[in-house]
């Protein structure tokens, strides 16, 4: 069944897991913390109920490309970007033993990426390419509340994600590993099981409120994203299910290249399909592995690609 406890930490781990991932939207470098499909999942709008520590390794694959120009900083603008990123992100979520009124549970998140990039673009009348492997943007969500409703298998979560400038940029360099800013991410989630027919319809909305970059002067725009997604158990331990992903900047970018591109939003829309298996290993322990594709099927001022996403939890 959808509803065991073990799954519903897998949309927690990866929900902090991608937000190292580069190749988002418009914004500078057409870089960002977030990829169509990426919180997609069973389980998004759940927090485990029940104390302790849980644990997720999140493996982001993603290969784009774009011909249009895309600007680093102000100074730099390249032609025909081309980009292969790895991501390895080790998620830890905390449940302490609180007693909240009304069915509440509080969490605290954090992760820590370790990524790869290569990337090939003509600055000027020179083809350059790059390659990076380093620390990414760590990111911790301090503050993590879930509700939930057993009698109607419905359950809600909110959350403000943090993510830190720790990781691998150099100004004008086209391969890197973080942003050199800084993102505060709002977001919001929702579950609803339907057990007699093995469903689960989970649905994450969120929006990245960016700093400006402190070493090229650029402003990226917030971007609102939502996430859907539809799974079906198949047997108790093996689920199927279909994603989609949406994101929509909603604010201008700021620097002299956007204001000459009507402020340079980005836009993207991905789909794909996803599988679950729930491995056990002895009596108490229970491994999560999940498997997905998201496919950008529209995009506008951004790169386009695929993206692949492997992730494994559990709970210590």
């Amino acid at each position: 069944m959808i509803s065991n406890a073990m799954p519903r930490i897998f949309a927690a781990a990866a929900a902090v897991a991608i937000f190292w991932t580069q190749e988002a939207g418009a914004t500078e470098a057409v870089a960002g913390r977030y990829v169509p499909g990426l919180y997609a999942g069973p389980g998004a709008g759940i927090v485990p109920p029940a104390p302790g520590v849980y644990w997720g390794v999140s493996n982001i694959y993603y290969h784009g490309s774009t011909s249009a120009q895309v600007p680093f900083g102000d100074r730099n603008i390249a032609f025909g970007l081309e980009a292969d990123q790895w991501v390895t992100a080790l998620a830890g979520v905390y449940v302490p033993e609180l007693d909240l009124p009304g069915n509440w549970t509080y969490a605290v998140q954090a992760a820590v990426p370790i990524g790869w990039t290569k990337a090939g673009a003509a600055l000027g009348r020179f083809q350059t390419d790059q390659e990076v492997t380093g620390l990414g943007d760590i990111s911790i969500a301090p503050v993590v509340f879930g509700w939930h409703n057993d009698a109607m298998n419905t359950f809600f979560s909110t959350s403000l994600t943090i993510t830190a400038p720790t990781g691998e940029w150099k100004e004008g360099d086209l391969a890197f590993i973080g942003l050199n800013y800084w993102t505060f991410t709002p977001s919001i989630g929702f579950t609803r099981l339907i057990p007699e027919h093995g469903l689960d319809l989970s649905a994450k909305f969120g929006i990245d409120i960016n700093t400006r970059n402190p070493d090229t002067d650029y402003y990226s725009g917030a971007m609102a994203h939502l996430d859907l997604a539809v799974t079906k158990s198949v047997t108790e331990n093996f689920s199927i299910g279909a994603l989609a992903g949406f994101l929509y900047q909603i604010e201008d970018d700021d620097s002299a290249f956007a204001d000459a591109r009507d402020g340079f939003k980005g836009r993207s829309i991905a789909v794909g399909p996803f599988v679950k298996y729930k491995a056990k290993f002895g009596e108490r322990t229970e491994i999560d592995f999940g498997l997905r594709w998201a496919n950008e099927v529209h995009v506008e001022n951004r790169m386009r690609g695929n993206a692949i996403m492997f992730d494994i939890t559990g709970k210590f």
